[in-house]
């Protein structure tokens, strides 16, 4: 072979590599693509965070949500035989009606929350009015440097996630109720008929219901005709009261989640803050998370299990005529149940949420604290 075809050969080989390697995928583009896609999971890491909490969350504790609203509208003399007459005549599955609205908003509404409760907190501590005068007489401010000013900026942060959380999540709220107590309304308005011929168990008055203590059946109980699903409930409220008829106990909505997540937040931080300063830690571990979930679960709900329990009986008087509902004004419910119950009465159905309050809501912050650290760990950046 000559000089001059050796040269020739030689060009063709390389020119035939170019072309391959211009054909080739470049591993760059995938690279970045990856980093691209860290990055965005980092920018929104509280929100993936708070969503894979709330779903966690509310299929393990949706079934003793159930339960609460159940004892407190109607009447079961423990949380066994509320538990064991509900599965006797609905199976599980029961237990879990009215689980799909919760189930599909929960991980919006939460995450929603967690995001409004952060963006809260960032916003106070750059526009604390208080900054220099409370650091003067040692009162708390915004700054989040001593653990009066971490419970304070969690208070407000927390109360202002409430009240957006009340206010979108209310109709959803509404049918939720009317889907746990179908069964129960419809068994109700059978036994009145029978009441006379009853001799298992006398009459009662809870909720704005009259009641017959209820009885072992061998049969499933129907639900109402307008309670075959999510959608039809929503049809039969706007049908009786129209769109407005959604935000039925706007108010004590408002009430509770605002009231609540101001506690609910408050004490969260609070006690993981006094443990991570009792330990000398820089960061907090699970036990912390699911104590410190666990604290501010149960006393959250100490606090507000009146206002929820007034607010679950007026909206399941939603669907009845005005001139038959029992309660005119949440002040009336108020005033019915502690004259023929005393406090206890406002308490009624409170075992079952106390008893899923500590493992739920520790839980919750278990998930929501690993997936957080997680997700900053696979970003290679800061928490």
């Amino acid at each position: 072979m000559s000089q001059s075809e050796k040269i020739a050969h030689s060009k063709l080989a390389v020119n035939r590599r170019d072309d391959h390697a211009r054909q080739a995928p470049s591993p760059e583009p995938q690279t970045n693509s990856l980093a691209q896609w860290r990055l965005i999971l980092y920018e929104n890491r509280t929100l993936a965070s708070a969503i894979t909490a709330a779903v966690t969350g509310m299929l393990v504790g949706y079934p003793f949500d159930s339960l609460k609203t159940r004892m407190q509208t109607h009447h079961y003399s423990s949380l066994l035989e509320c538990a064991r007459k509900s599965i006797t005549d609905e199976g599980i599955y029961g237990l879990y009606r009215g689980l799909l609205p919760p189930l599909l908003t929960a991980s919006a509404a939460k995450s929603l929350s967690f995001s409004v409760f952060e963006q809260m907190k960032q916003w106070l501590r750059q526009h604390d009015p208080y900054k220099q005068a409370n650091s003067l007489f040692g009162l708390p401010n915004f700054q989040r440097t001593t653990i009066g000013s971490v419970a304070l900026t969690a208070a407000v942060s927390g109360w202002a996630s409430g009240a957006v959380i009340a206010a979108l999540c209310c109709p959803l709220e509404l049918i939720k109720v009317q889907m746990q107590l179908a069964s129960l309304v419809n068994k109700n308005t059978d036994s009145l008929v029978a009441a006379s011929k009853t001799t298992t168990g006398q009459a009662a008055t809870i909720g704005g219901n009259a009641l017959v203590k209820p009885t072992c059946q061998n049969k499933r109980l129907a639900s109402p005709h307008w309670a075959r699903s999510n959608l039809s409930v929503f049809r039969e409220i706007v049908r009786q009261r129209g769109f407005l008829g959604m935000y039925y106990g706007l108010g004590l909505h408002m009430m509770r989640d605002a009231s609540g997540t101001a506690i609910y937040f408050s004490s969260y931080e609070t006690v993981k803050e006094t443990l991570r300063r009792l330990t000398g830690s820089d960061k907090t571990g699970v036990m912390t998370h699911m104590f410190s979930g666990g604290i501010c679960g149960v006393l959250s709900w100490l606090l507000i299990f009146p206002v929820d329990l007034v607010k679950s009986t007026m909206q399941s008087q939603v669907l009845q005529p005005k001139n038959k509902q029992a309660f005119t004004s949440a002040w009336h419910c108020l005033r019915d149940i502690y004259g023929r119950r005393g406090l206890s009465g406002l308490y009624r159905g409170v075992s079952v949420s106390l008893i899923r309050a500590f493992p739920i809501h520790g839980l919750n912050f278990v998930v929501y604290e690993w997936a957080r650290a997680t997700i900053c760990r696979v970003a290679a950046r800061p928490e």
